[in-house]
């Protein structure tokens, strides 16, 4: 190896100590609808410290998550947020959606840490069509990408979200 080859490998190794844990953005959310009970539940990951930087932003809450530091109504805080970010509509109509909580993926928090957040909605018996606006955390993240999952029908469709696109919509006819 020459002298540039090894000075340009150190600059790199010695520039990455400095980058995020995780250098994407992403959630999962996945909506699974339940004819028996006409129920939908829907289930969100998001990486903690993408949440606390887009909380933060969104109501000026500023919070660490990662050491647990006592937030009098936090679970407000990401109910309010949630429901700034996240829309579901099922037959043309807008679904009303009710938060059920959050919980830390595990106790051992890093940067790569995750918060699931649990919601439902009641009342939906049939679904012909399903839109979800889904723009969480794109106000902080260019690159953010929010991955949709819907189980419907005896079917499984994804959508693939992020700032340009915000909504999608399955047709079940």
């Amino acid at each position: 190896m020459n002298f540039k080859t090894v000075l340009i490998l150190f600059l790199i190794i010695i520039s990455s100590h400095d980058l995020k844990a995780h250098e994407f953005y992403m959630s999962y959310t996945s909506v699974k609808h339940n004819p028996e009970n006409e129920e939908l539940f829907i289930r969100i990951k998001l990486f903690v410290n993408d949440l606390e930087e887009s909380l933060y932003e969104y109501q000026g809450l500023s919070s660490d998550f990662q050491k647990n530091s006592p937030i009098e109504n936090k679970e407000h805080y990401i109910e309010k947020y949630i429901y700034s970010k996240l829309s579901i509509s099922i037959n043309e109509k807008p679904v009303d959606i009710r938060f059920i909580g959050q919980k830390l993926e595990t106790a051992n928090l890093s940067e790569d840490s995750v918060i699931f957040c649990e919601l439902e909605a009641c009342n939906v018996s049939e679904i012909k069509t399903i839109s979800i606006q889904n723009s969480l955390l794109t106000e902080n993240f260019d690159s953010q990408a929010n991955i949709v999952v819907i189980s419907a029908n005896g079917v499984r469709n994804t959508l693939n979200l992020d700032k340009r696109i915000p909504e999608g919509k399955i047709n079940y006819n």
